[in-house]
């Protein structure tokens, strides 16, 4: 009986620390690392939510997912990381869900660094776009694209600020192995969702 007991509280410890959810301290934490571009640390931290948490499927995972590859750009970047090293983390990630940055959407002629823009790929369908860049916009991390899910309206997005996410379909990195642009994201049955203030 009593080796049952243990067996049983074995295995339900077990469990839940398998089944850990993200929490939203957990974003937090990451956040003054990439505003600071402290990559490295970002990368590490998210490393260790992301290995704790593989049964989530909330948006806060997939926030994580994002950071964790947004850093791996940064430290390419700044050559703390190989292009090699980068594909093989990212593409661990693909067909997982991801959510980005909240950025402010644009005009699509303005070609804005880290902003959202409406364009039309090449079969002319409308898709979203993001030219997530450094602080000093001397490197782009990701040229990251999304195909929505449902049709989007550009006309409801443009001056407010928009997070987009869904499944990560692609990874994509630069087959010169310059720093000038680091990777490009494919995002398949992605979501427009526009940010309210806290």
């Amino acid at each position: 009986m009593k080796l049952t007991l243990a067996l049983l509280l074995t295995m339900f410890l077990a469990t839940g620390s398998y089944a850990q959810a993200v929490t939203y301290d957990d974003f937090r934490t990451v956040i003054p690392f990439l505003q600071k571009e402290e990559f490295k640390e970002a990368f590490a931290r998210t490393n260790k939510i992301l290995s704790s948490t593989q049964n989530d499927s909330s948006d806060l995972r997939g926030i994580v997912t994002y950071m964790n590859i947004f850093s791996a750009t940064g430290m390419v970047s700044l050559g703390q990381m190989t292009h090699d090293d980068f594909t093989k983390n990212a593409n661990k990630y693909i067909g997982q869900y991801v959510v980005m940055s909240a950025h402010p959407c644009v005009d699509s002629s303005s070609r804005a660094f880290n902003s959202l823009q409406f364009t039309k790929n090449d079969s002319g369908k409308l898709q979203g776009f993001t030219i997530a860049a450094n602080n000093a916009k001397t490197s782009i991390l990701c040229f990251e694209y999304f195909d929505y899910a449902a049709p989007v309206n550009p006309s409801d997005f443009i001056g407010k600020n928009v997070r987009s996410g869904g499944i990560l379909k692609a990874v994509e990195t630069n087959l010169n192995k310059s720093t000038i642009w680091v990777a490009r994201l494919r995002i398949a049955d992605a979501f427009a969702r526009v940010m309210t203030p806290r």
